[in-house]
């Protein structure tokens, strides 16, 4: 519930947010590009920052404008909370992602360098080797769809990786084993979000 006196709910949410960061006054004022008198203003509630500010600040601290305004630090530490912990686990996402292609350039450079072969395909099967990685470390925080869109792409690139892998062997019709396997996946999502 907001309350009629906002300034000292602002105030208050404002010095805890800076707090929970780690950040002084002055730090926040340079973000900011004000000065750190304006800051200490704010958080002793005796001027409001514009609409502008509020929701820069908002952005910074990773909360909405109605948690700004309304008492009580612990929703705002909460949403603080895990709005870092779903930054955190995108970082590790994308640190493992770029980990796979990482070891696919080294496995092309030393084919073509130490071997003097092209060793393309380790691009290729870098994508599946993405999704892989994406699955596991985002099991417990992608969505559904998500999941369903990842697991497809995985299939898609695995069969098009094998295909271009063993070219020479003519493998295209794995496609057709793909339709049914595309559509094991999206029964098996479609039963979870009817659970």
């Amino acid at each position: 519930m907001i309350t009629k006196d906002v300034k000292p709910v602002i105030a208050e949410n404002l010095v805890n947010l800076r707090k929970q960061k780690g950040i002084t006054q002055a730090e926040l004022a340079a973000r900011l590009d004000y000065s750190d008198k304006a800051v200490s203003r704010w958080e002793h509630g005796d001027t409001l920052p514009d609409i502008n500010v509020l929701c820069e600040l908002c952005d910074f601290y990773g909360v909405t404008l109605d948690m700004l305004v309304q008492k009580g630090d612990g929703q705002l530490k909460k949403a603080t909370r895990n709005t870092n912990l779903m930054i955190n686990n995108i970082v590790v996402c994308a640190l493992a992602v770029t980990t796979v292609w990482l070891i696919a350039t080294m496995i092309f450079i030393y084919g073509h360098t130490m071997m003097g072969k092209n060793l393309w395909a380790a691009f290729i099967w870098g994508i599946p080797a993405s999704c892989i990685a994406v699955l596991y470390l985002g099991k417990d925080w992608l969505g559904r769809t998500a999941k369903m869109i990842i697991c497809s792409v995985f299939l898609w690139t695995f069969i098009t990786s094998v295909v271009l892998q063993f070219m020479h062997y003519n493998l295209w019709m794995f496609y057709i084993a793909g339709i049914p396997a595309q559509v094991i996946i999206i029964l098996k999502y479609v039963q979870k979000f009817l659970k």
